[in-house]
């Protein structure tokens, strides 16, 4: 049997912007807590498209649910939006540190994952 050539990592991460999903093999590294070195397999993922697009898929409510549900948030004292505190969300800087966050398109987790440390995508190994 032969084994499939090498794969550059552009071209890796080219497969995981894609639409299909692809399976990822990793080295796990955390800073934080000093742990490396464990393999990570992610067998259907891609790369993550941010929260707006995950939510861009759901069904948009209908009149009628959102005068209910205004209703319960008033009677549970929850504030309206407008008056809610706009979050900041930290950028994380994914090109500068070298990092993207994927997919498993199986349960919706998202990885984060060192571009360097990716092993193989698509069952052919990562090469620079």
């Amino acid at each position: 049997m032969e084994t499939p050539a090498p794969l550059r990592l552009k071209d890796a991460l080219a497969l995981l912007e894609g639409e299909a999903p692809v399976s990822v093999r990793y080295v796990k590294a955390n800073r934080r807590t000093g742990e490396a070195g464990a393999f990570g397999t992610l067998p259907a993922a891609r790369i993550g498209r941010g929260k707006k697009a995950r939510t861009a898929t759901l069904r948009a409510a209908t009149p009628a649910e959102e005068t209910a549900l205004a209703a319960a948030e008033a009677a549970a004292g929850i504030p309206p939006p407008e008056l809610l505190p706009v979050p900041n969300p930290k950028n994380p800087n994914h090109y500068a540190n070298a990092t993207r966050n994927l997919v498993d398109t199986r349960t919706g987790k998202l990885v984060k994952v060192h571009i360097y440390l990716i092993v193989a995508v698509q069952g052919r190994k990562v090469i620079l």
